[in-house]
């Protein structure tokens, strides 16, 4: 556990003490649990889990999963809403400009335009 909290600050570009502040805790708890000489409570690992986007289990080192499926769901399901906008502007365009911006598409990312 103390090598994924330190690991996952350093991600953040983090101090230990920018860290505590934004957890509510001192510095030296937050030392003391990076080096392994204390343990988080359930409510800290919880606001750990958040603040860094992760799962409990992974902080924990009884995963290898960063993100839990809510926050999985959340990302497909913006995802969703932006393709389905995209289909309506699509949907909205005549035939010649379907193709235009199909064939745009393909040069864009240098495909081949055959369907």
């Amino acid at each position: 556990m103390k090598t994924r909290i330190k690991e996952l600050r350093l991600e953040k570009k983090l101090t230990q003490q920018a860290l505590a502040k934004k957890l509510g805790i001192n510095q030296t708890s937050l030392s003391k649990i990076e080096c392994g000489a204390s343990t988080p409570d359930a409510l800290l690992l919880a606001d750990l889990s958040r603040f860094f986007h992760v799962t409990t289990d992974y902080i924990l080192l009884l995963s290898e999963e960063r993100l839990a499926a809510d926050s999985l769901l959340a990302d497909n399901m913006s995802n969703l809403k932006k393709y389905q906008h995209l289909i309506a502007i699509y949907q909205k365009m005549t035939q010649k400009q379907q193709g235009d911006f199909y064939n745009f598409l393909c040069s864009m990312l240098g495909m081949s335009d055959d369907l």
